[in-house]
């Protein structure tokens, strides 16, 4: 559920008013982040599983979509429980469809971020859903949610309170929201002291909402609180990070925060949209900008396209093209990016005094992280007009650089120049011992 709307039928369809938001201060936005730089001071850990992915969509049987997800580097899958699907009527429960999730994606090896949302049509009397939780209506939500964490008990890796509350997905009134986060995530750690528990669910930064959380003592019970920065540009998305991350800090937060939405759409109209040729530059960059902010891990927006390359369709809906592969299982440019990346720097040290720069520029962007068994990736990049060339350094051997449109590799010298240009650069070595550090010159 991102920025825009991510929701079945004409539901996915609601939240399209909203748009005019950002398109109206879009370039200002753009303005304001193009000169956001992605490196940061501290040297942090990625975590091994940072990569997450929002699956579901493919041809096929579910264990090709398993393979893929291998293949890609996914370890979280994020997925909606629907309480609609689990209760369609009061007191009548179906939990066949997400058994067989549960059950597929333990098999395979994956965490599952299972979000406790929305409503159902009978608590309003009728067919329509109306996006909201009344106080009187409370403990039915709370059944609900006691109801799927007995059930899926140590099967589920988190439990995410709803769904961007702050943007078109709670449409009652603010308060009642607080009250149900928290007496969600208490009626969670009732049931299950050791379950994982992530609040928020923020669409880009909404100051009021967050204190509005806080000062309702909704966070109390969280382990981790999520994040969707949707914007225009990696740029864009790196810059609302740190904002999200200061007005935490504002509330006295020092937890985890995970990204549990991301993306850009390669069609219709959403002032996000990117060509898909530019697509690959765009996850490289906005999965290592993040995962150096700290990011506890990062979401993928999402699988699947909602049809395949040939097939006739609308080219309006931004919806149908934020996925990393067709249905029919073929890639889209973009899907090697986001392999790549799962693989040089998942489980790797972001270490920003390396490499050594000797009259780098800085619009130059070089970010390097330090893996097990003297593993190394830089990933590079320019953020200026022109293009670079610069020297490089990387003693070692195995010295390899990629391709991230194709993921194709093609071995390199231990000293050589490379033109750097605003398509981002990822290059793996390994060194032997005692040996220079990696190093940047003009």
């Amino acid at each position: 559920m991102n920025f825009f709307q991510k929701s079945a039928g004409a539901d996915r369809r609601a939240g399209s008013q909203a748009l005019a938001v950002l398109a109206v201060f879009g370039g200002l936005l753009f303005f304001l982040s193009s000169c956001q730089s992605f490196s940061v001071p501290e040297a942090r850990i990625i975590p091994e599983d940072y990569f997450g992915m929002s699956p579901g969509g493919g041809e096929g049987p579910a264990d090709r979509e398993y393979a893929l997800l291998d293949e890609l580097g996914a370890v979280w899958l994020r997925k909606t429980f629907n309480w609609n699907k689990f209760e369609p009527e009061m007191g009548v429960w179906d939990y066949s469809e997400h058994d067989e999730f549960v059950e597929a994606s333990n098999a395979a090896g994956k965490k599952v971020i299972a979000i406790l949302a929305y409503d159902t049509y009978w608590i309003h009397g009728g067919s329509k859903r109306r996006w909201f939780i009344t106080p009187e209506q409370l403990p039915y939500y709370l059944r609900y949610v006691e109801t799927l964490v007995r059930r899926y008990k140590g099967k589920i890796g988190a439990w995410e309170i709803w769904n961007e509350p702050n943007w078109i997905f709670w449409k009652g009134k603010k308060a009642d929201f607080y009250v149900l986060a928290r007496a969600a995530a208490e009626k969670i750690r009732e049931i299950d002291p050791e379950a994982k528990i992530v609040a928020g669910s923020f669409n880009r930064v909404p100051g009021s909402f967050i204190r509005g959380l806080f000062r309702a003592g909704a966070m109390e019970q969280a382990d981790s609180i999520s994040f969707h920065p949707y914007d225009i540009s990696p740029q864009g998305s790196v810059w609302l990070y740190d904002r999200f991350k200061k007005s935490l800090a504002s509330q006295g937060y020092t937890g985890e925060i995970w990204v549990t939405e991301v993306g850009y759409p390669t069609g219709g109209w959403y002032p996000t949209r990117v060509r898909e040729a530019r697509f690959p530059a765009y996850i490289v960059k906005t999965l290592a900008g993040l995962a150096v902010r700290g990011a506890g891990l990062c979401c993928w927006y999402e699988l699947f396209d909602a049809y395949n390359r040939d097939e006739n369709h609308s080219p309006h809906d931004s919806e149908h093209f934020f996925g990393l592969v067709y249905p029919d299982y073929s890639p889209k440019k973009g899907a090697a990016a986001y392999a790549l990346c799962s693989r040089y720097i998942a489980g790797y040290e972001y270490r920003p005094e390396f490499p050594e720069r000797d009259r780098v520029p800085a619009p130059v962007e070089s970010l390097y992280f330090r893996g097990k068994d003297k593993r190394h990736t830089l990933i590079l990049w320019n953020r200026g007009i022109f293009p670079v060339r610069l020297g490089i350094s990387l003693p070692g051997t195995g010295q390899r650089l990629y391709d991230i449109v194709s993921g194709d590799g093609q071995d390199m010298a231990e000293h050589t120049e490379l033109l750097i240009g605003d398509n981002p650069r990822i290059i793996t070595w390994i060194s032997g011992e005692n040996e220079d550090p990696p190093k940047l010159y003009r």
